[in-house]
């Protein structure tokens, strides 16, 4: 999930403010002026550090379980990623760019009040389900040095583990009150953090993988993954998904964000809309090299402890591996993704209950995900619950998508309702239903798995809405620029009385921004060891886990004292 400032943007209604209006620093309701827009190297930092959360100890393991074999995961993430990359850059990047606004404005816009209130509902409902697993997430890594035994059912197996949910909800509940700057900061100082260390789990587990396959009388690495990794059978022995389902996987599984349109809150700050090929960072750091690293973690901490992968949870997996830093490591993972979940769920919420402060609706959110923490199929179910979910929203993205790209074509200028001055906009309204109806109907009938829904059900409303809208009654087809007559200029005017301060580059020759560097390169050095001749990598592990202690120390320390002074104000 996302946590950076523009996504941040509050799911708020209504309709553009006054010119003479006070803005706010992320101008949920006016297109985005050049003074405010951002360069390339802003998004290329923000999608590789936004995908590398605490989803990732969940569906690296998760793959695992469901019997992929090596190739068809290594081939389906490869292709998967890249639809999904393409999604961005293609769809959400070109509407964003062209129309600089959020998704909740730009949805009120299109289709009124009632729509932006149920799509604010469902997606506060979402980010809370997200919040509350990696809540759970998070209280697996303190069960480990309890004597809670594993969660792995659907409900509470002990009083214990429900205590250690409510303390680890209540922290992160306070911490999202703080406020967006707090958890953009937190999360700007664990990601690097986060990511070398999905890494250095890879590294430090092949060596052990070898060795234990050399024991089997197995010679090669491929042989070994295949064996002991991705073994192309579920635990119960029946056959594992194939590549086509692993890539719709892949593709899918952040479509709210792209071919769900939310990461316009975000691309509308951009200056060009080929940024949105900048989210492949993102996709093959995160989604790739992370759920890779993720599965040989979590197939080597079972075969080590002699169990299955299905019976261990994320806090028990990374301390086999990576011992108290990995502890630490799905901590962090949890709260980088449960923070600003819960904090974009109280905006969602916050801008249906608009008689109630954010922090009020926040904390009563916050509560009720805590509660919905204590039961672990949250977690367990994580990628069937998610592809519910992503089946909900996919057609308010392809409505968007058409709305955008189709009905020009068909000379209907984009928000044709509030042109006309009608309240809802029954076409959106019958493509979202039928949309769902027929990943309901499909869903039923069983052809088709779960995770590939998403296609026919985006396709379905992408198709109909342009159809619905053309024999709607009142709609007059112009001989105009839509774009223009809709959105506005392509470069939107600069607001009376804005003030925008330059800011100086981020400093990367700081000393402790090198220090922090040095400490990561330190962690994957130590992680390398092992794969050097004649050290026992098994062995290694104890090592490995104490050493990387101090430099993940030394990195935290270094990276919160560059964090603060990395920008200042450009003296004149």
């Amino acid at each position: 999930m996302s946590t950076h400032t523009p996504a941040m943007s509050t799911a708020g209604s209504g309709s553009a403010p006054p010119a003479t209006s006070r803005q706010t620093d992320e101008l949920e309701h006016q297109r985005i002026p050049a003074s405010h827009q951002l360069s390339g190297k802003y998004f290329l930092g923000a999608y590789a550090g936004e995908h590398v959360a605490g989803t990732e100890f969940v569906i690296g393991a998760s793959l695992v379980a469901l019997g992929v074999s090596t190739s068809d995961l290594l081939w389906g993430l490869l292709m998967g990623n890249l639809l999904a990359v393409l999604s961005w850059a293609w769809v959400c990047s070109p509407v964003a760019v062209r129309s600089r606004m959020t998704i909740y404005w730009y949805l009120e816009r299109l289709a009124g009040k009632r729509f932006s209130l149920i799509y604010n509902l469902l997606n506060g409902l979402i980010f809370a389900v997200v919040s509350g697993a990696m809540i759970t997430v998070s209280a697996s890594a303190f069960r480990v040095v309890t004597t809670i035994p594993p969660q792995t059912a659907w409900y509470p197996q002990s009083i214990s583990f429900v205590a250690l949910v409510l303390f680890v909800g209540a922290i992160t509940v306070w911490m999202t009150l703080k406020g967006f700057k707090l958890i953009a900061n937190f999360s700007t100082v664990c990601s690097p953090w986060m990511a070398t260390m999905f890494l250095a789990s890879g590294v430090v587990t092949i060596p052990v993988l070898l060795h234990m396959g050399e024991l089997d009388g197995l010679t090669t690495l491929a042989g070994v993954v295949d064996t002991f990794v991705w073994t192309g059978e579920t635990p119960e022995g029946a056959p594992g998904i194939s590549v086509w389902v692993i890539a719709a996987w892949a593709w899918g599984a952040n479509l709210p964000m792209h071919l769900g349109m939310s990461d316009m809150s975000i691309l509308r700050f951009a200056r060009k809309s080929s940024y949105g090929y900048f989210s492949a960072a993102g996709m093959y750091i995160g989604h790739y090299m992370a759920w890779v690293c993720a599965g040989l973690m979590g197939a080597t901490a079972a075969l080590l402890a002699g169990s299955q992968l299905t019976q261990m949870d994320p806090g028990g997996v990374s301390f086999r591996i990576l011992g108290a830093m990995g502890l630490m490591a799905v901590v962090i993972a949890g709260w980088t993704t449960s923070i600003p979940s819960l904090y974009r769920a109280g905006l969602a919420f916050q801008a249906v209950f608009t008689q109630h402060s954010r922090v009020r609706v926040t904390a009563i959110t916050g509560v009720v995900t805590t509660l919905i923490a204590c039961f672990p199929f949250v977690f367990t179910q994580w990628l069937n619950v998610l592809s519910y979910f992503i089946m909900l929203i996919a057609p308010v993205g392809a409505i968007i998508a058409a709305e955008h790209f189709l009905l020009p074509r068909m000379k209907i200028r984009p928000f044709w309702r509030e042109h006309l001055g009608l309240a809802n906009n029954r076409p959106a309204f019958m493509a979202w239903g039928i949309g769902v109806l027929v990943g309901v109907l499909l869903l039923l009938e069983g052809s088709l798995h779960l995770f590939t829904l998403f296609i026919p059900v985006w396709l379905t409303s992408f198709i109909i809405y342009p159809l619905l809208c053309h024999f709607q009654r009142d709609i007059v087809k112009e001989e105009v620029d839509v774009y223009q007559a809709a959105y506005g200029p392509l470069n939107p005017p600069e607001q009376p009385g804005a003030d925008t301060p330059e800011r100086l580059p981020v400093q990367r020759r700081n000393p402790w921004y090198l220090i922090a560097v040095a400490c990561l390169v330190a962690i994957l050095g130590i992680a390398g060891w092992s794969w050097f001749q004649g050290v026992d990598a098994t062995a290694h592990l104890d090592t490995f886990q104490a050493l990387i202690v101090v430099p993940t120390v030394l990195y935290f320390i270094a990276a919160t004292l560059w964090m603060k002074k990395r920008r200042g104000p450009r003296t004149r």
